[in-house]
């Protein structure tokens, strides 16, 4: 951004630029995928949390805060844990787990619960209490909310065992971000989409 000279204002008058500029930092980045770990956190779930909520971030065991500084988003990735949780969200007492993936694919039931499927193999069937936030990002344009349902219903007759949630997170007409819980419940939260200049 400092280097196309872009502000976050900017942003206010084209949020396609926005997508533009994520899309093509991340391209040129082979670490891409923390990168948008970061973002995602910061500005896109973070709406959903009340006021005075902290992202968490785990570190590595050797983290030092007398040796280490963390002072950019590369300090940062350069010192974070790989473990399966991407970030936590601290509210109160209460602490929320996520593992972000990113969904590119067809937003119909049958590709959704593969994908969905897999990452649960992947983790040998069990996420603990992590959160599971599928973030879409589809070339279809319109989301059915009937597919939810469907997802619901086939996440169910798995009997998994897991504490955490399995959620669907999607921008609506660049006008709301959606949340879709699809198990164990099934609910949907929908806020007003902000921009990061708009947010605090």
């Amino acid at each position: 951004m400092k280097k196309q000279g872009i502000t976050f204002d900017d942003f206010t008058k084209n949020p396609e630029k926005m997508i533009e500029v994520v899309s093509a930092f991340t391209k040129k980045n082979s670490n891409d995928r923390d990168y948008h770990e970061i973002f995602s956190s910061v500005f896109v779930l973070r709406d959903f949390y009340p006021d005075g909520s902290e992202i968490c971030f785990e570190l590595k065991s050797n983290f030092d805060p007398k040796r280490d500084t963390i002072n950019s988003l590369d300090d940062l990735n350069k010192l974070r844990e790989g473990t399966f949780t991407d970030f936590v969200f601290k509210s109160g007492n209460d602490l929320r787990e996520f593992q972000l993936k990113r969904y590119r694919g067809k937003l119909n039931t049958e590709d959704m619960f593969k994908a969905i499927s897999e990452v649960i193999k992947h983790y040998a069937n069990d996420l603990g209490s992590t959160n599971l936030l599928l973030l879409l990002q589809s070339s279809d344009n319109t989301v059915n909310t009937t597919v939810f349902h469907e997802l619901h219903e086939k996440l169910k007759g798995l009997n998994l065992t897991f504490t955490g949630m399995i959620l669907v997170m999607y921008n609506e007409n660049m006008k709301f971000s959606v949340i879709n819980q699809i198990y164990p419940a099934l609910t949907a939260s929908r806020i007003e989409s902000k921009l990061p200049s708009q947010q605090n």
